[in-house]
């Protein structure tokens, strides 16, 4: 089996489904992150909510680089492929006619994805259109809103590409969303086990995104005793999937 993760962040994939990726990858299957948002900036200067989260992450302009650098070691660990796409983050996009930043506040990161974004979501459709039917891809189902999730699972769905759904963690975790609304009809969820070493790698991997950690833990502990806690709530990770049986 092949599988395509499409990740809209630099981290989303391992952070969600890492401990499922180790365990597919163990089995000699091959697992792909095709990261969306892993572009540079382009030229000219960047919004002061942009310029706060470098400094927050501790990257400066190098930001970019520094991400693709931990994906990469991260996606090793889980012995995963990877694939950066050149579309740079939401905080980095501007608007084609203005010039404007189209997202330069926390709000606007998690409102709706801008009209003048259309073309973009063509263009990553017609991408996504491309995976050959003998690959399966795995979405996410945009649980917290983040408009490059939103802009991800679109171009999916409109790709006609969606194999399997994984919930987006850590926002999962908090309650941040009812799955149920966002779900297709005909969609049920299959809990897979994840095995003690593959929690492990799952955890190692997510704390080589040591630019992001602040963003969501205090520290690593507090990371892994969310994490678990995650898994001990459902029993394993779910995703979810097409119910054959009602077709």
């Amino acid at each position: 089996m092949n599988w395509i993760v499409l990740s809209p962040h630099l981290d989303d994939a391992v952070y969600s489904c890492g401990g499922w990726i180790w365990e597919q990858t163990q089995a000699g299957e091959h697992v792909e992150i095709w990261t969306v948002c892993a572009g540079d900036p382009p030229p000219g200067p960047l919004s002061p909510f942009t310029q706060s989260l470098h400094t927050r992450w501790k990257t400066g302009a190098d930001a970019g680089e520094v991400r693709r650098v931990e994906d990469q070691s991260a996606a090793s660990r889980l012995g995963a492929g990877i694939r950066h796409l050149d579309l740079p983050d939401c905080i980095y996009r501007r608007d084609p006619v203005s010039g404007e930043a189209l997202y330069a506040s926390e709000a606007a990161i998690f409102g709706e994805v801008h009209p003048s974004e259309k073309p973009v979501i063509t263009w990553l459709s017609a991408l996504i259109a491309e995976i050959p039917p003998e690959t399966e891809s795995v979405c996410p189902l945009t649980l917290g809103g983040h408009v490059d999730h939103r802009l991800v699972r679109t171009a999916a769905e409109q790709a006609g590409c969606v194999g399997r759904y994984y919930a987006d963690y850590p926002y999962v975790a908090r309650g941040d969303a009812d799955i149920t609304i966002r779900l297709p009809a005909g969609w049920r969820a299959q809990v897979l086990p994840i095995s003690e070493p593959g929690i492990k790698a799952w955890t190692e991997a997510i704390a080589m995104y040591t630019s992001q950690m602040s963003t969501f833990w205090p520290d690593r502990a507090a990371m892994e005793a969310e994490l678990r806690g995650y898994l001990q709530r459902f029993g394993g990770l779910r995703l979810w999937r097409r119910d054959l049986a009602k077709l």
